[in-house]
């Protein structure tokens, strides 16, 4: 029996592999748009406001993730999995809703749809680099401020530790995922999982051989599989999204957070307080600004200006730039202007 198991656990580490990019990584280079006052704000202080996602712009985007797990669950007969595990899905996803933020950016470094959505078209975007990001982290450079002051006066720090060194503060990428299809075989592909290794738990079950001890090991196994498949499942609706926002290309870097931690502060944004975590980026290797790659001006902000009055202030940061797209040296930051033109 053990074997079996021993045999299972091999199976689920080749196939959890399909839910984990390790190739594409914390790589290549994302956007986030915004004004000209909050890029200053981002720029002073290395920090990104980061938003609890329940209170994203679109308020029904987690409803739709549970939804479709519903929806998939029915249309599908299972002989183990019944109603419970829709339950004990729910719950673990509202205790996620309760500890997580995300950060949403863009793939598409120049978006229309994106430019008026956030900025009215006036203001900027910052190209972040994934990568710049992950070494950051790796360095244990970045964290979340608290809202205590400990003894020395400073405030409250909790890092953000390396990769699988998780305890108090997980963040992790994620590409969103739009395409329903796609979407459903992920689920579907879950629920067979757990669907095997179930049957495989309760064939071992009926076996009159074994002992307690034998049971317990039983159980201990197959309570880890299955709760690691859930939160495989879990992660993935969290970058699912209805299809209609296709074009916003979005991609999000969500935290992951202790709810002991003392760490939600709140903002206000048209009469809403809105919770968010504050993410500062700390020096790393002589770099003292955030990871930032490039900054774009938005296509309705044609002062003569602007490119120069960005440059300056980027300068007094201490930051290198560059207005010249071919220009190699990756420690300056490229400003750039918005090629989408606009009628009005």
């Amino acid at each position: 029996m053990e074997e079996d198991w021993i045999k299972l656990s091999l199976e689920f580490e080749k196939w959890r592999m399909k839910y984990i990019d390790l190739k594409n990584y914390m790589k290549g280079n994302v956007f986030h748009y915004t004004s000209a006052i909050a890029l200053e704000s981002i720029i002073r202080n290395k920090t990104l406001w980061v938003t609890k996602s329940d209170f994203l712009n679109d308020k029904t985007e987690y409803m739709y993730g549970i939804n479709l797990i519903k929806q998939v669950f029915m249309k599908n007969e299972y002989k183990y999995l019944n109603e419970k595990l829709l339950s004990i899905i729910n719950r673990k996803f509202r205790l996620y809703l309760a500890r997580s933020y995300i950060f949403s950016t863009s793939e598409n470094s120049d978006s229309v749809n994106l430019w008026g959505n956030y900025s009215k078209h006036e203001g900027y975007n910052i190209g972040l680099s994934l990568n710049k990001i992950f070494n950051r982290t790796w360095d244990m450079k970045v964290y979340v401020t608290g809202n205590k002051i400990i003894e020395d006066g400073s405030i409250e720090k909790h890092y953000i530790p390396r990769k699988d060194e998780h305890k108090s503060i997980e963040m992790y990428p994620g590409k969103v995922i739009y395409d329903s299809k796609m979407q459903e075989n992920t689920i579907v592909d879950i629920f067979n999982f757990l669907e095997h290794i179930s049957e495989m738990f309760y064939s071992f079950c009926n076996t009159e051989k074994i002992d307690k001890p034998g049971m317990n090991n039983l159980i201990w196994h197959y309570n880890n599989a299955f709760g690691s498949a859930i939160h495989i499942l879990l992660n993935q609706i969290k970058l699912f999204k209805n299809p209609v926002f296709a074009q916003d290309e979005e991609y999000r870097i969500i935290f992951d957070v202790n709810s002991n931690l003392d760490v939600k502060k709140y903002r206000q944004f048209k009469g809403v307080f809105i919770p968010y975590i504050e993410v500062v980026f700390g020096e790393s290797n002589d770099i003292r600004g955030l990871p930032i790659d490039s900054i774009t001006i938005g296509p309705k902000n044609s002062l003569d200006i602007a490119a120069k009055g960005l440059g300056q202030f980027l300068k007094s940061q201490g930051y290198k730039i560059s207005s010249n797209p071919e220009c190699k040296d990756k420690d300056k930051l490229l400003i750039k202007k918005s090629d989408v033109s606009l009628r009005y």
